[in-house]
């Protein structure tokens, strides 16, 4: 696949999608991925049918998701109507990968999002997740001086944040009005019954290194002194095996230079486990804490 990411109809040699530099790691690592046939691909939000049109590419049976589907583009490609708010219409692990690029930023119920998402994956299947970042070091400065990921916006509001309406339906799409931090979305997938199993690196960012650099010293500090101060504090109602593994794990994927320096999340998830016996697992685990600390 070309640096551009241009996409071109192999039966007339049109120009399908443009040129688009903005998204190109995501494109790339879609067109490095092994051969897909065989495999039921979920893309949603499909969008203008970009990746949907790679995967099919790759071999894989495509299905095509959107709140919008009448903005799809690639050839031989329906896309069906689908609202991440509600259930999807698909049934019980179907899935061998699931798409979400830049989608999950526009819902209020993001953890029931991930559980959908968890149900229609077969076990050991895959998710790939992009979304816009607010836990690199511009946005963290931003959002102390204007609260909102870029100094250079207001935060959403009532008259800009709903981006597209259709008419015809009752159907609206928030702007970036939910957009997740690195923390938040690790501890969503982990609930959902997800190991995230790649954090990859995207677009960096110039003054997210730049701050970024500046503000290490201090971040690394405090982030030890929190993960030290919170270690001490649970001491008594959460084992050290069990919480100082999680909490080191929080404590470098804030330090992580991925996540200081790159505008975009782009993280591929495994499903290790349903949902159901995910809170199964948390629930036995929280009431053996507590039999400890009564004990």
């Amino acid at each position: 696949m070309s640096e551009t990411c241009t996409v071109i109809d192999p039966a007339s040699g049109e120009v399908i999608f443009p040129a688009t530099s903005g998204k190109r790691f995501i494109y790339d690592y879609y067109a490095g991925l092994p051969d897909l046939t065989g495999k039921t691909v979920v893309d949603i939000p499909c969008g203008d049918g970009r990746a949907s049109h790679i995967f099919r590419q790759r071999g894989a049976d495509v299905i095509a998701l959107d709140l919008f589907p009448k903005f799809m583009k690639a050839p031989g490609i329906t896309a069906r109507m689908a609202d991440l708010r509600q259930p999807l219409p698909l049934a019980d692990e179907c899935a061998d990968y699931v798409i979400c690029q830049e989608g999950i930023e526009h819902i209020p119920d993001q953890l029931a999002v991930l559980c959908e998402f968890n149900r229609i994956l077969k076990p050991g299947g895959q998710l790939v997740i992009t979304c816009p970042s607010i836990s690199h070091a511009r946005a963290r400065l931003a959002h102390l001086l204007v609260e909102n990921d870029s100094w250079r916006r207001m935060p959403p509001s009532v008259v800009d944040t709903v981006w597209v309406t259709d008419t015809d339906v009752d159907r609206i799409y928030f702007g970036h009005l939910f957009l997740i931090g690195v923390q938040r979305l690790n501890t969503l997938l982990g609930i959902a019954g997800f190991r995230v199993t790649e954090r990859r690196r995207t677009d960096i960012g110039g003054s997210s290194v730049v701050f970024g650099v500046l503000l290490y010293p201090v971040i690394a500090l405090a982030s030890l002194l929190a993960y030290r101060t919170y270690a001490r504090k649970q001491r008594k109602s959460i084992p050290e095996e069990v919480g100082k593994p999680v909490w080191w794990e929080h404590l470098k994927l804030n330090l992580s230079p991925t996540t200081l320096f790159c505008k975009h999340i782009f993280w591929v998830a495994q499903k290790e486990c349903s949902t159901a016996e995910r809170r199964r697992q948390i629930r036995a685990s929280r009431v053996d804490r507590y039999r400890t600390v009564a004990d």
